[in-house]
């Protein structure tokens, strides 16, 4: 079995609800976050039935330093979490806003009317190349583990990594991980408290998307009859 990656954006916070830019400033989830991460939980990590992740195999997580990425963390109830390598990773944090923090895509557009991050990037702040060489070194890491794993230990069920994040940051990962230039990744949408996943196609040769925005409404539908 080859191994994964779990790509979960955390959960909303206030400004996420507003669509304020927010990279550098510490925004904690609101009651519909913590709400919606507990609800991602109990339909993936505490949910037997379902077959979207492998809860049991995840060997690493990777974790921005952000408190609404903490809080999120804290609220999975993932099997044997304590004894599972975690790291607080720089290098996945969100794209850095500069001047645009705190500010929504209308204010902006008041001063700035064709504004495009994909391709102008953001003042004071971060390009789109800046962030995708970040993520590369984020998939550089990943694939590192993934090797390791399937060298040592072929048969044995493993390896997977769970990366707990900000919306920009792990739509340009994604993006990378198949190979797309950086701004592609404005095609992929991404909610909050939502999970996607990364892997192979039949070998290590070939980064695939197997899901993507994931949400646990998904699992708590009722059967089509």
């Amino acid at each position: 079995m080859l191994p994964m990656v779990y790509l979960v954006r955390h959960g909303e916070t206030d400004w996420t609800k507003s669509g304020r830019y927010t990279s550098m400033m510490e925004i904690g989830l609101n009651s519909k976050g913590k709400e919606q991460v507990a609800q991602l939980s109990r339909f993936t990590f505490e949910n037997p039935r379902q077959d979207c992740i492998k809860t049991r195999n995840i060997s690493m997580i990777l974790l921005s330093e952000r408190h609404c990425v903490q809080e999120t963390y804290d609220i999975f109830k993932i099997p044997n979490k304590d004894t599972i390598l975690t790291y607080i990773d720089p290098y996945i944090s969100e794209w850095n806003f500069g001047d645009f923090e705190c500010m929504t895509r209308d204010e902006i557009h008041n001063t700035t009317a064709f504004w495009d991050i994909w391709k102008e990037g953001c003042p004071n702040g971060e390009t789109v190349e800046q962030v995708a060489a970040r993520c590369d070194h984020v998939i550089e890491k990943i694939v590192a583990h993934h090797t390791e794993h399937v060298d040592h230990n072929p048969a044995v069920p493993g390896g997977d990594v769970l990366l707990i994040a900000h919306e920009h940051s792990l739509r340009v990962l994604a993006a990378r991980w198949v190979g797309l230039p950086p701004e592609h990744a404005k095609s992929f949408e991404l909610d909050t408290s939502s999970i996607s996943v990364l892997g192979y196609n039949r070998s290590m040769r070939v980064p695939v998307i197997k899901a993507w925005n994931v949400r646990s409404q998904f699992f708590n539908r009722d059967p089509i009859m």
